[in-house]
């Protein structure tokens, strides 16, 4: 079976977004990426719009796209609850700069989903393996 790659054509537009919970509370860390590279196998080219210009969420499409790599982090943002003091945005911010996913874990937050976006022009090639 034929092996597809994704990337991206542009630099700065591959993104994870990863949802913290903890006691019905849920906060999102967003990390940006200047590359990003993703793998499936399909008999028929994916059809996906390589334009992308609304972005393209690889958690949640057709086709069964595994991470290969995500290149160089550039940027990281937290999106917290509106009634979340800033001193507890802070402390959050901490845990995961001290020991990122166990210093959430430790302190009962729970990763309960991820997903990866694409956003930009893509390039799709078949790779011989």
């Amino acid at each position: 079976m034929p092996t597809w790659q994704l990337t991206t054509a542009s630099k700065k537009n591959a993104v994870e977004k990863q949802f913290w919970t903890k006691e019905g509370v849920t906060v999102t860390k967003e990390e940006g990426y200047r590359w990003g590279t993703f793998y499936c196998e399909s008999d028929e080219q994916p059809d996906i719009d390589l334009d992308n210009e609304d972005g393209y969420d690889l958690t949640n499409s057709d086709y069964d796209w595994e991470l290969d790599t995500l290149d160089d982090g550039c940027w990281v943002t937290w999106d917290f609850p509106e009634d979340m003091d800033g001193e507890e945005q802070e402390r959050i911010q901490a845990l995961w700069d001290e020991d990122f996913f166990e210093g959430l874990e430790n302190d009962g937050w729970t990763n309960d989903d991820t997903e990866y976006w694409f956003y930009g022009p893509l390039k799709l090639v078949e790779i011989d393996e």
